[in-house]
């Protein structure tokens, strides 16, 4: 099994979406003092690819949205260690902010990465994948509206970087057959927001772990034994149930 954690902004506002640049630092410092190694999604599916199996001494680390922290805060820590990651983009945001909705109370408006801290990322061994255009939940868009998200952030991408775009993330997780499919078109890798250990799961409908639920070191060593998997499903099973409430 391998654990893909996800993190999105590098912050101390202590927003459902931040992790404060000190704790995300002593987390890689105690994966690497457990004999793990952080890496891409891309590599971690290479080896799966080449042996049928996880990497066993491996965690794989997402970055969503694109803000400017993780070319600030994260890549210090990456490089310190010899980890890589993902980063997954909202192209059409790139350089600006993350105001593709009103951003959460305690968040604010933080900066996005800048082409130039993409390319620079990319250059220190990171794997760049999409995000969408615009952040859009996709069960609300028409199947040429999904189609041109997906489509028009990996060729934004892969044009500036000069490289294949092969990894997705779903905003706010939202899948459908139809999404699922025309993604698995587009994409060798996709990641959901299903909160578990990723197994035997299709490539185009990975799992991963939110690091807003792992919030101490003797959490995340409990998550890489396998510890916490019951506590992941019902975390899990308490989001379908707001879901349902919402009438998501």
């Amino acid at each position: 099994m391998l654990a893909i954690l996800t993190y999105h902004s590098l912050d101390t506002s202590e927003s459902v979406l931040s992790v404060a640049p000190q704790r995300f630092a002593e987390q890689m410092a105690h994966l690497a003092h457990l004999g793990f190694q952080g890496m891409s999604l891309r590599e971690a599916v290479a080896h799966r690819n080449a042996h049928g199996t996880w990497p066993e001494r491996g965690v794989a680390l997402t970055f969503d949205d694109g803000y400017a922290n993780c070319y600030d805060a994260a890549l210090p820590v990456l490089r310190q260690h010899d980890f890589t990651a993902t980063v997954f983009l909202v192209s059409g945001h790139i350089g600006g902010c993350n105001d593709w909705e009103p951003p959460l109370a305690l968040l604010g408006t933080q900066p996005m990465l800048t082409w130039e801290q993409v390319a620079a990322l990319a250059k220190a061994g990171l794997e760049v994948g999409a995000h969408t255009v615009t952040h859009r939940d996709l069960l609300r868009l028409t199947a040429a509206e999904v189609k041109s998200e997906i489509s028009a952030a990996r060729d934004a991408i892969a044009q500036r970087l000069e490289t294949p775009v092969e990894s997705f993330a779903y905003p706010f997780g939202s899948t459908s057959p139809l999404v699922c499919e025309l993604v698995h078109r587009e994409f060798r890798t996709a990641c959901t927001t299903i909160l578990k250990r990723a197994e035997k799961e299709p490539l185009y409908r990975l799992p991963r772990i939110d690091m807003y639920y792992i919030r101490s070191l003797p959490m995340l060593e409990r998550l890489l034994a396998g510890c916490l998997d019951r506590y992941l499903a019902m975390r899990r099973w308490g989001r379908v149930v707001r879901r349902a409430l919402k009438g998501n």
